[in-house]
């Protein structure tokens, strides 16, 4: 149903870098004729289509960050 539709979509858009979430839009748009950002404010209304269209803008500071483990532990 569309609740397991949404919760792919959160999860795919959640979780891919900048560089892939221009990728699939590219690829969408190339396979459906429609932009993927049209296609879920078609079916999306609120904040939640504000929460998706944001994710979709790939533009989300995606950089990696190191983390010390051992100091990690020593702030805990």
């Amino acid at each position: 149903g569309l609740g397991t539709k949404n919760k792919v979509l959160i999860e795919i858009l959640c979780s891919r870098t900048n560089s892939e979430i221009w990728a699939i839009r590219n690829l969408y748009e190339e396979k459906y004729g429609e932009s993927l950002e049209d296609a879920v404010k078609g079916d999306t209304s609120g904040h939640f289509e504000h929460l998706l269209v944001s994710l979709l803008q790939g533009n989300r500071d995606d950089q990696s960050y190191y983390v010390d483990a051992e100091k990690a532990k020593e702030v805990s």
